[in-house]
């Protein structure tokens, strides 16, 4: 099934809010062979709205890589949407008592964009999870 103009069935089902739905349909644009980063960030995009972070993660990593051969989207969304979803892994990690998990979530930036916009604050955020770097909750405590 298509959807409107431009944009793909599975974003359609997102703007929707039917997320499961989305994954359904992106998981089996990838299947049927459509090939470019575009069926991977939508079910990373998916994955993140339903707070499935891993797997989020690993599907905007094969975006990038996708991107990288066909550049059919703006490589900017696809890195910031990334970042977006290891800082959230990262931070559920952390409130779970997985500090090394969180920081290895946020190490994965580097590995996958050595170039990106946000390699610095990756690093920062690594920073903040083992507890070396103040938060903006931080500043806020005495208020």
């Amino acid at each position: 099934m298509a959807g409107r103009y431009g944009m793909s069935f599975a974003h359609e089902l997102i703007e929707r809010g039917d997320y499961e739905e989305a994954v359904t349909a992106a998981t089996e644009a990838i299947d049927g062979g459509k090939a470019g980063p575009e069926p991977w960030f939508d079910r990373g995009s998916a994955y993140e709205l339903l707070e499935k972070f891993p797997e989020a993660a690993s599907d905007l990593e094969r975006a990038v890589a996708e991107n990288l051969v066909v550049k059919e989207m703006d490589p900017f969304q696809i890195d910031d949407a990334y970042f977006s979803v290891l800082v959230q892994a990262a931070t559920h990690a952390k409130e779970h008592g997985q500090i090394a998990d969180a920081v290895a979530f946020l190490s994965r930036y580097a590995a996958c964009l050595p170039s990106g916009t946000h390699l610095a604050d990756a690093t920062l955020w690594m920073r903040r999870m083992r507890g070396e770097a103040a938060t903006l909750l931080d500043k806020t405590t005495e208020v």
